[in-house]
């Protein structure tokens, strides 16, 4: 009997060591259980660092060629050009030019009128110009001077006060400059004149031409004497309504 009591206990004790190991034995195989959820759950590595895409590039739709920049002139159509212009320009200039000559010059043109002729002129004026228009110059056309021999010094030839003898500067009313006696003695303007300024048209005999007349306006005196200007006499006058 003393014999079979160590077994007991024995067998015991290993009953309780049995008990002991289940609990772990449990937790063993739990543990790659929850390490499967937690990388189940876990967001892929790929994922987490996937780079950021470029943008696409767009590509011409089928059917429409990209469109093409016109090249750059080159150095010889410039030249070209260039030299177009430059005789476009300079043919112009000529044709200005020759029809500046035709005409007098610029500003208030020269007739084209010539000694001997009587032509048609319409003048433009304004009432003061009785008092104001004068010429000075040392010369005289078929016994007609102007009010002055110079700006300074009235004229010592002969009578000054003779409106058919004294040469005055006159405008027409297409531009056109002249010296001219007699005006102001036509029956036309001996009355009273318009308050505004007026036209009349006579008939205008050229005499001749007179040298580097000086005008004088309402202004006053020009700077410099003119070119040479066609002188005569006008006659026949009327207002023109």
């Amino acid at each position: 009997m003393a014999e079979k009591e160590p077994d007991e206990d024995k067998d015991e004790g290993g009953a309780e060591d049995e008990g002991h190991d289940e609990p772990e034995a449990e937790a063993q195989a739990e543990a790659p259980k929850a390490e499967a959820k937690a990388e189940a759950k876990a967001p892929p590595a790929a994922a987490k660092a996937a780079p950021a895409k470029a943008p696409a590039k767009k590509q011409p739709k089928a059917g429409k060629a990209a469109p093409r920049r016109a090249p750059p002139p080159s150095s010889a159509s410039l030249g070209k050009s260039m030299v177009l212009f430059v005789v476009v320009v300079g043919t112009l200039a000529a044709g200005f030019a020759l029809l500046g000559q035709e005409r007098g010059g610029g500003g208030p043109r020269g007739p084209a009128w010539k000694p001997g002729q009587t032509v048609d002129v319409e003048i433009t004026l304004v009432a003061g110009d009785k008092r104001e228009l004068n010429c000075a110059a040392t010369d005289e056309v078929a016994g007609r001077h102007c009010g002055f021999e110079s700006p300074s010094k009235a004229w010592s030839k002969g009578d000054a006060t003779d409106d058919k003898k004294t040469l005055r500067p006159y405008t027409s009313t297409d531009n056109v400059q002249f010296v001219a006696a007699g005006l102001w003695s036509e029956p036309a303007l001996a009355g009273n004149l318009p308050t505004t300024r007026f036209s009349v048209k006579c008939k205008y005999t050229v005499e001749g031409k007179l040298k580097a007349p000086t005008f004088h306006w309402e202004s006053g005196w020009e700077g410099q004497p003119r070119g040479e200007m066609l002188a005569g006499v006008l006659t026949g006058c009327t207002l023109v309504p």
